[in-house]
């Protein structure tokens, strides 16, 4: 019953949200993108275009749609090229720093009275 409350209290405030959105939002906010580096010697990929490219990686991974479902969407880039991101930039440290930095954020932007002190979990849908 609260879930239901939830999702419709959430439906009016933001009607048009999606989750690409809410991705894009937090790391225009933290700028956990930053984190993801090239592991090749050199980078040929302008810097302004990479984290729409690791937003996309990003996103077709964590929802399990795939990098192919999310270079056939209207963003213009293809799957080689999220394939070519994924492959050079995106790894288990860098993705460990990020997480860090999102967990990090949300554990200060979270209210105490309603959640407590606790700082030793974090729910990953919160």
């Amino acid at each position: 019953m609260n879930l239901a409350y939830l999702k419709r209290e959430i439906t009016e405030r933001w009607p048009m949200t999606s989750l690409l959105d809410v991705l894009k939002e937090a790391d225009l906010r933290i700028g956990f993108s930053d984190h993801f580096k090239t592991v090749a010697e050199r980078e040929n990929l302008e810097r302004h275009c990479l984290p729409q490219r690791i937003l996309l990686c990003l996103y077709g991974m964590g929802t399990n749609t795939g990098s192919k479902r999310v270079s056939g969407s209207r963003h213009g880039i293809s799957y080689k090229e999220l394939l070519n991101v994924r492959r050079r930039f995106i790894h288990k440290a860098a993705l460990r720093n990020a997480i860090g930095q999102v967990a990090n954020a949300i554990f200060t932007a979270r209210n105490s009275s309603i959640w407590g002190e606790g700082t030793t979990s974090c729910a990953s849908d919160s």
